[in-house]
């Protein structure tokens, strides 16, 4: 064999090894991107989830949250004539009274109550109003605590206060714009961010940081007071407020619930412990 075929057979060896290795490497490389995406983008499902799944959980979630949802009428009276307030309400606790008749605990909206004085308050069930009245209210986080009687048997909300994680879903009822006609109206949306600390300025002029479950369950006036609920039925706040902006902002979905840890936290000496 000569030289020459023997220099050509060793460079064409060295270049074969040089791209089985490359290649190994390659490979290798690439397997293990790929096995790396795999693993963090696999869950374990137990079973498979279908859109069929989820929507008889909302519906359950929604039935669950308006027996425990009240609509809420305030009525301002002056010299000359009556001012309207309207709100939400959710029903917190719940005991009996000597006559066998129930006695209510619901939490709603400061700025739904107004100053409270000179004023008639009133919890719509539905199919009838009931007579309330102001027990106590923080001006700081705009809450309120009203109370009623009745002998119609409602149920207490179902209270949540553990963690909350964005995407999860958010369902909000409650009562906008009109008492009657719109009355425990259901949306749902997500949670947009679990804990936003937003400034603004209380019923005293003063600003406070307030914390807020952020969401873009549709909410509107008369919403104010009701409750925002989880996939499970679950109160996980009062809605309050929505960012409106200016005439040209057109600003959407970006609504904002009292976390009920804050609502015991405010009411301690009126609530039972959470019933988690």
């Amino acid at each position: 064999m000569n030289k020459k075929i023997v220099k050509n057979f060793i460079l064409i060896l060295i270049l074969s090894m040089g791209l089985f290795l490359t290649s190994c490497s390659l490979n290798d490389l690439l397997k293990t991107k790929t096995t790396n995406e795999i693993y963090n983008k696999y869950i374990d499902y137990t079973q498979d989830i279908t859109v069929e799944n989820i929507e008889e959980a909302l519906v359950e979630a929604s039935s669950i949250a308006k027996t425990c949802t009240l609509g809420i009428i305030v009525t301002k009276t002056t010299l000359f004539s009556d001012t309207y307030y309207l709100g939400s309400g959710v029903i917190l606790a719940r005991t009996t009274n000597a006559d066998n008749s129930y006695h209510y605990l619901v939490v709603t909206n400061r700025h739904v109550i107004g100053t409270a004085t000179n004023v008639t308050i009133k919890v719509y069930l539905g199919t009838s109003y009931c007579n309330a009245k102001l027990l106590t209210y923080d001006v700081t986080n705009d809450l309120a605590l009203i109370c009623f009687d009745t002998s119609v048997l409602l149920n207490v909300a179902k209270i949540y206060d553990g963690t909350l994680k964005e995407g999860q879903f958010a369902i909000a009822v409650g009562s906008p714009y009109d008492l009657e006609e719109f009355y425990n109206t259901v949306t749902v949306g997500s949670i947009s961010a679990s804990k936003r600390i937003y400034k603004r300025e209380n019923a005293n002029g003063e600003m406070v940081d307030n914390e807020f479950i952020q969401h873009d369950a549709a909410i509107n006036s008369g919403n104010s007071g009701g409750g925002l609920y989880d996939i499970y039925g679950r109160l996980i706040g009062i809605n309050t407020w929505k960012l409106v902006g200016d005439l040209d902002d057109h600003i959407e979905g970006i609504n904002f619930a009292i976390p009920i840890r804050i609502v015991y936290e405010t009411f301690s000496n009126y609530l039972p412990k959470t019933n988690e």
